[in-house]
């Protein structure tokens, strides 16, 4: 038999959206509640993340997905609120490997508000940990709060600043400074998570993930520098991290723009 040919997947540029879920973005505004302190609905959210979804995400990334992971250590040894930056290639792996990472903290995790809407986990993904994109002055405040409490109490903040899935890409798509704006105003340590795909021995995928940091907001800096030097630390790290990628399950062809 031949090789089995690579699915084609065509984008313009590194920004598209190259998976339509055709999901209705919801809008967060001052009314939705990222906390609540009714002790029946913190209690019931303890139990489902612990007994059902932490189960099913260890599961998941290591029993079905094999995963990989290296420099575990650089973050377990945190003992303060942190943020980690990650590229965004995998639906369920993306979800669940924080908890994996830091099996003792839930994570909380930096989503498109779409997420709210997600078929089947749409009206549980508050319980899974996700902070949905406020729209709006008070709801920013109240994301905002939200952020903080849970860095006073030593939880790990996940983003995926690509913003797009591109389901197992292998490199490392631009992203600008916009959201490393948190770490520097909580003045917090960052960490990076790079997935990658290596090729087996037997020809098969084995997806490493490499933990690196932590690194600091630089506080002799004004924050929009600061800002920016996070930003290319941890993108620079990724780009490294990324060149051990040398399976490819898709092929990803840019469309050229015909010039007149």
């Amino acid at each position: 038999m031949g090789k089995k040919l690579k699915k084609v997947i065509y984008y313009h540029s590194l920004s598209d959206t190259v998976e339509n879920d055709n999901i209705e973005t919801p809008v967060i505004d001052k009314n939705y509640k990222y906390m609540t302190k009714n002790p029946f609905v913190n209690t019931w959210a303890w139990i489902y993340y612990r007994l059902i979804i932490f189960p099913f995400g260890w599961f998941w990334c290591k029993g079905i997905k094999h995963i990989k992971y290296v420099g575990l250590q650089n973050i377990r040894k945190c003992r303060t609120g942190y943020f980690v930056y990650g590229n965004h290639t995998n639906h369920l792996s993306d979800a669940f490997s924080p908890s994996v990472i830091t099996p003792t903290r839930k994570p909380y995790l930096i989503a498109n508000p779409n997420n709210v809407n997600v078929p089947f986990f749409g009206s549980s993904t508050k319980f899974l940990g996700v902070l949905p994109l406020p729209t709006g002055l008070e709801a920013h405040k109240n994301f905002l709060h939200t952020i903080e409490y849970r860095l006073k109490q030593k939880h790990g903040i996940i983003i995926y600043p690509e913003a797009n899935i591109w389901s197992n890409y292998t490199g490392i798509r631009p992203y600008d400074a916009q959201s490393f704006k948190y770490p520097i105003k909580f003045n917090v340590p960052v960490f990076c998570q790079t997935t990658t795909y290596q090729t087996t021995k037997k020809g098969g995928c084995q997806i490493v993930v490499y933990i690196d940091g932590p690194y600091y907001p630089d506080k002799t800096l004004d924050a929009k520098t600061a800002q920016q030097r996070l930003h290319d630390m941890i993108y620079h790290t990724m780009q490294q991290r990324a060149q051990n990628s040398n399976f490819e399950t898709y092929d990803y062809q840019q469309i050229k723009e015909e010039t007149e």
